[in-house]
């Protein structure tokens, strides 16, 4: 048997393959393909074989399974991607302490996340296939160095969970311009908050907003019992099982009806979705009683502690209903007006948890949008790092400090 760590590819400063002579290789590459570039509804054993002009015995002679050679993947993958982060470093070097102007270091932050989201796609998406410790160790060590160099050392947890969760984001390709505007404003107003508490800007967010709702008819919702049941079900599915696991044959099983009938009222499996999607999030944000929730005023204190655990059990529904959601649309054409949508989605019940942090101020949508992103990121540390506890609690303290107690 080959060994699969003696490549003889040669490999471009992006991540894209110059040479590859070896079938190991070939399905190395074939992976990291299908993760960037094809829907995850259509990716196959048959689909990954024919794109490395392999034979499927291939795969077990080579890795000996499926989930070796995804893990393989995902380790070179990594190892191109800190060849990225030193050289990203390395250019920054004359900025290192320098006293930088706050839109210097947000359009500096920006611009990372845009070159690692748009520039290195295939590596960030490996990482959103198979987001293991190697990852978030590459990420966290990365985005703390970055943080130091731009002048905003005493943040950077908070920097390097705002990256994991903003670039998640903005791997969700609508309109590229105004995407680029939005990943600006909100790592503004992200610069802003940290460096003086001062709110920043939300227009281009709303204008965001407004013309993706344009582009996309939202899944009509309660149009009588029967929809709400199946919508209900496919949100059940999409919480419990991922997107894989919305199926027009799931749903049906679960919400009681005929297939025939799941089949005629949801055309597409992206329409399907989307239903689910929105119910999801409606459901689960902010709960049945919505005035009720939102009339709620709990202390700062309380509500940070509440943060931390859901970030521990993991069990935040929003975020993961965009985490699953994302994976299933971030490639497909079909998909681009659900990706606008998502980008620019409302949080509500992120608006109240910072409202509360803020002792009842009104934050602006971006910098709930900033808030979210580091909520995630810690998630994606405390789900995939292998981290005790104790060293969660630690990085979400960490983390989330300057929004602690900050209306006092």
């Amino acid at each position: 048997m080959s060994d699969p760590k003696e490549s003889r590819a040669i490999w471009s400063c992006n991540g894209q393959i110059a040479d590859v002579k070896t079938t190991a290789d070939r399905l190395i590459e074939a992976v990291l393909t299908l993760w960037a570039e094809h829907p995850a509804d259509t990716m196959s054993v048959r689909a990954l074989v024919q794109k490395a002009d392999a034979a499927q015995a291939a795969i077990h002679y080579h890795f000996g399974d499926l989930e070796r050679l995804y893990a393989r993947a995902s380790q070179v993958a990594v190892e191109r991607a800190e060849a990225l982060m030193a050289a990203r470093l390395a250019a920054l070097a004359v900025v290192d302490g320098a006293d930088l102007p706050a839109a210097l270091q947000a359009s500096l932050l920006a611009g990372a996340i845009a070159d690692w989201t748009v520039s290195a796609r295939r590596l960030a998406m490996a990482e959103r296939y198979a987001p293991g410790a190697q990852w978030q160790a590459a990420q966290d060590r990365h985005w703390r160095a970055f943080a130091a160099r731009i002048g905003l050392a005493p943040h950077a947890a908070a920097i390097a969970c705002f990256a994991a969760g903003e670039a998640a984001r903005h791997l969700l390709v609508w309109n590229p311009a105004l995407d680029r505007a939005l990943l600006e404003e909100t790592a503004m107003a992200l610069v802003l908050w940290l460096r003086g508490r001062s709110f920043g800007a939300d227009a281009i967010r709303a204008h965001h907003q407004a013309l993706a709702l344009a582009g996309y008819a939202r899944p009509p919702q309660h149009r009588d019992a029967l929809l709400a049941q199946i919508e209900q079900a496919a949100a059940a599915l999409l919480s419990e099982k991922g997107h894989a696991g919305v199926t027009y044959r799931a749903v049906a099983g679960r919400a009681g009806v005929t297939l025939g009938k799941v089949i005629h009222l949801f055309g597409s499996k992206s329409e399907l979705l989307g239903a689910a999607l929105h119910r999801l999030y409606e459901r689960e944000a902010l709960g049945d009683d919505r005035e009720g929730f939102i009339a709620q005023s709990l202390a700062p204190e309380v509500v940070m502690a509440l943060l931390v655990e859901a970030i521990i059990a993991g069990d935040q529904p929003v975020l993961r209903a965009y985490d699953e959601i994302e994976r299933a649309i971030y490639n497909g054409a079909e998909y681009a007006p659900l990706r606008g949508v998502v980008r620019s989605m409302e949080d509500p019940s992120g608006t109240w948890a910072l409202r509360q942090l803020l002792g009842g101020a009104e934050p602006p949508s971006t910098l709930v949008a900033a808030f979210s992103a580091i909520i995630r990121g810690i998630g994606y540390r405390a789900a995939y790092a292998g981290m005790a506890r104790e060293d969660v609690v630690a990085l979400a303290e960490a983390a989330l400090c300057a929004f602690r107690f900050a209306g006092d």
